[in-house]
């Protein structure tokens, strides 16, 4: 393990685009 501030924008990101293609896929199922 390198510096954790390394790894947190990294987790910050992957949650912002999990959030984004759960929207996307909501948007397409209505």
């Amino acid at each position: 393990m390198k510096n954790p501030l390394e790894s947190l924008p990294n987790t910050v990101l992957m949650g912002v685009i999990l959030t984004v293609i759960m929207v996307a896929v909501l948007a397409a199922i209505e």
